[in-house]
Order: structure tokens, then sequence, then C-alpha cells
């Protein structure tokens, strides 16, 4: 889907003289970026009880609006996940929608769940707060967007046991919305955006020794597109895909973490082998679980993420969305522990 930037037309003077050729039309101003990346913060309330979730959606102004699986489901699917990585464990995804007075939500979540133990469960998702004179959820650019992580192992009242050494490694996911405004070298698609869903591979390295994490999302897989895979009445799904593509974009992030197994941090980079990345700004924020895996580590490291970055001929973009990863001894745990990593 494109749709206009803001533009705006440079004016050429005239050289004295007579020429036969026609005035080449004016070139489009590709305004400079301003990067400003808005921490996202994905700590929201779930619950998960006989069957139902539910979650707090938050609203820009302040406030929030509770939408669950039994009241405001529109859809809902198991079908399309990848199979559960922690042994023992399920999974499902659901659309939720509400059309209240002071405007639309629509809600996109995805929960696991440990088969035994129901009240282990993790869930992520997005949501899209709508002004209320919208007219329908299509009107993406009038939404407000947010994203979450919730789950009993990411509560800030149980915070982890943290190893003093050693290091883990993570591999996980990372999605969320992908979004390019084209420059000069695009031709025809100058001054035009185009925005999408995206999803890759992520890896994480937590350092004990040194309370640090560092991690890169496109480095083991490329990213992909998955147009309209999660909210599809608002995120276009069908026509064709972007034109600039973030198959080769890498993006690597560091930060220090504390006693609690939070992080926050701005030292993000974005490379590209083919583009000039000019500048880049964003923040990333986690947290990691609670609950330890056979080695003594936390079993996951979760959070969001809001990368901008701008590149030499006026191009920039923007990636938006969240994280869960895990270490391999909670894949695979040890053949002699009873309940794995749970």
């Amino acid at each position: 889907m494109k749709f206009p930037a803001l533009t705006a037309l440079v004016l050429i003077s005239v050289a004295a003289g007579c020429s036969s050729a026609p005035p080449e039309p004016p070139p489009v101003e590709i305004p400079a970026p301003t990067l400003a990346p808005v921490p996202q913060e994905f700590r929201t309330q779930t619950t998960f009880v006989d069957s139902v979730l539910s979650v707090d959606v938050r609203y820009p102004e302040g406030g929030t609006r509770t939408l669950n699986t039994a009241l405001h489901q529109t859809g809902s699917w198991g079908i399309y996940l990848p199979r559960p990585e922690i042994p023992n464990h399920s999974s499902r995804e659901w659309l939720l929608s509400d059309n209240h007075y002071d405007g639309k939500v629509l809600l996109y979540v995805t929960a696991s769940w440990n088969d035994d133990d129901p009240g282990d469960y993790l869930a992520a998702g997005w949501w899209l707060v709508y002004p209320p004179d919208t007219p329908t959820y299509q009107d993406f650019e009038a939404a407000e967007r947010g994203v979450f992580i919730d789950g009993p192992e990411l509560d800030p009242a149980r915070p982890p046991d943290l190893p003093l050494t050693s290091t883990a490694t993570y591999v996980g996911g990372a999605g969320g919305l992908y979004t390019y405004t084209y420059g000069h070298d695009w031709d025809d698609l100058a001054g035009f955006s185009e925005y999408t869903e995206f999803s890759g591979d992520l890896t994480l390295t937590a350092d004990f020794d040194s309370n640090r994490i560092v991690g890169c999302l496109g480095c083991i897989e490329p990213i992909e597109i998955t147009p309209g895979r999660h909210l599809f009445p608002a995120v276009p799904w069908q026509g064709p895909d972007p034109t600039a593509l973030p198959a080769e974009y890498d993006i690597r992030f560091v930060a220090p973490f504390g006693a609690s197994g939070a992080f926050e941090d701005t030292e993000i980079t974005v490379t590209h082998p083919e583009r000039t990345v000019t500048d880049a700004a964003g923040t990333w924020r986690g947290q990691f679980s609670n609950v330890p895996d056979d080695d003594g580590n936390p079993r996951r490291v979760v959070g969001s993420t809001d990368v901008h970055f701008a590149e030499g001929d006026g191009s920039h973009g923007r990636f938006t969305g969240i994280f869960d990863a895990l270490t391999s001894a909670t894949v695979t745990p040890d053949a002699g522990s009873a309940d794995g990593a749970n």
C-alpha cells in the first residue's frame, strides 16, 4: 500500500535566453526525517482463567479497556502457529475487536501455556486504538499502536534469580510493523511510503559477569514480510509486496541489565549491504523470565523495540515490534528433569 508522504516542490529559476527543450520538472524534495523513536512499553495486565484470556488495552491519554476471548473474539486459530518450542505446551491466537462509544479497538493476541499448569502462560500481541470518528478499521494511520508481552514469569514483584557468572544464549523471534519511505534513488516512488508486517529470527547473548546483553535481528536469517498475518482487517495483505523489502537489514542491540532482570537502552545500529544507512536511532527494552532452565539461567527474554533509520538518498524506515527468545536448555530440557523447564 502506498500513500503520499509530506512533500514540497523545489522552485528553480530559469536562466536567461531561449531554449527549444521543455524545462525539466522540479525534483521532489524529500524532507530530512526526524528520528524520534518512542520506548514501546510492553507491560500490560493480562489474565488467563478457565481458558479465557483477558488483555488490558492502554489508551494514549491514560486509562485502559479490557478485551477478552469470550466477549470480543472475532476469530481464533492454531493452525498457522509454529509448534510450541517448550515441551508440554500448547498455543493459540485470537483476533479481538470492540466497537465502543469512545472508539474502536482491534487486538491481536497469541498465547502459549503449560498443559499441566495453564496458569504458567505467556501472552503477546499488539493493538490499534481508533478515535471515535474513524469509520472502519482500514483507516490504519488514524490509530494509536501498542504492543505487549505479559505472563506470571515477568511479574516485577517476583524478579528472576540471575546467575552471578557465565553467559547464556537465547534464540527466538521478533515481529511487528515495518514502514519505508522512498528517497530520490527510487525514481517514481520518491516521496511515497509503504508498510507491512514483518517477522525475523533474533539472537541474544546475556553476559552475567558484566550484566550486559547483546543481540541481532536479521543476522541468522533475512527479515521476512508477513503482510496481514495478524491485523489483516487493518494492515494490507492483498496486492504487491513493498518494493523496498527489509530482508537484508541487520539490527544490533546492546544494553546493560540490573538485578531485577530488566533492561532499556538506545544503543542500536542498522546496516544494509546495498543501502547507505546514514543515521539510526531506537529504543529497546526487555525482561528476563523468573523461571529458570535446567542450567539455572532465566529460560527466556522478552521485550519490545522501536527502531528508526535514515539513508543517504533521503529514504527512511522504521521497525516497531516485540520479541521473545528462549535458551536451548528450555527447548530441549534435561531428560532427567521431571518437569523440564517449568
